[in-house]
């Protein structure tokens, strides 16, 4: 990753640059609809002009919310502009600025002015999917990773893209939609003093966020290899076409996400 800088001018929207193919940014994932792989990740066309955003029509309008915090108190509101961030970004507590839905580029491009985000880093987190990974910045910290929800008929499950961007008393985090995500553990523990996350620095806070995403895994693994058992005991019983059926959609779904839902490393608590 080059070092990270203002946008230049010149890099402004436009259809310079197009996905191979689009998948939806965010899903419901389900085993009736899952002909399109949706881990085909974004990718420039060759030659394309970097720092294009992408943004899909469908997308939810950009909304900040702020929580802001030290061991004495807590500020949380939903900010009316990315400028309105700048205040909180230097102070010695901790800011936490959560943006839900990719569908503003006006918005998500002054983010990034704010921030100082590089356009590649303000590319990757914009142009979903990305492939996780964790990029070291100058004095700034990518992580970007995937977040799951399961439906409440257990039945597939919600899935998106999450962006973490980890500064020295702030954290960013971008999320591609506002309805539902796993933080609101945090944000509970934040707003009434539950634990000692508020006397912690941000990464303190993204540890947490990132473990309440690792905790989502969880449920959907257990669902999906409770159905797996019945399955095998199926296929051993009495096997019928209606078993094939089954099987061979239920091998589609997971496929596309062994990598994602293997075991989880938990790094050591900062």
């Amino acid at each position: 990753m080059t070092n990270r800088g203002s946008t230049p001018s010149h890099l402004q929207s436009g259809n310079q640059s197009q996905p191979l193919r689009s998948p939806a940014p965010a899903a419901v994932v389900d085993e009736e609809d899952y002909d399109e792989a949706y881990y085909d990740y974004f990718y420039d066309e060759p030659g394309a002009m970097p720092g294009t955003l992408i943004i899909d029509k469908s997308a939810s309008p950009s909304k900040i919310v702020l929580i802001d915090y030290n061991e004495q108190r807590v500020t949380n509101l939903e900010l009316p502009t990315p400028e309105a961030c700048a205040p909180y970004l230097d102070s010695e507590s901790v800011s936490w600025v959560d943006v839900k839905g990719l569908g503003s580029e006006d918005v998500l491009r002054r983010l990034g002015d704010v921030f100082s985000l590089h356009p590649l880093i303000l590319e990757d987190v914009v142009n979903v999917p990305q492939r996780p990974k964790v990029d070291e910045n100058e004095d700034q910290l990518l992580l970007i990773t995937r977040m799951v929800i399961p439906e409440e008929d257990g039945i597939g499950f919600y899935t998106e893209q999450v962006s973490f961007i980890l500064g020295p008393y702030y954290l960013l985090t971008v999320q591609e939609e506002p309805e539902r995500d796993t933080f609101e553990p945090i944000r509970d523990r934040i707003c009434n003093a539950k634990g000692i996350l508020r006397s912690r620095g941000a990464d303190a806070l993204a540890y947490a966020l990132l473990d309440t995403i690792i905790d989502g895994f969880f449920p959907v693994l257990e669902n999906y290899g409770e159905r797996l058992e019945d399955l095998e005991d199926e296929v051993i019983a009495k096997p019928t076409y209606e078993t094939l059926q089954k099987s061979t959609p239920f091998a589609e779904n997971c496929s596309p996400y062994a990598g994602q839902f293997g075991p989880n490393e938990t790094p050591s608590m900062p």
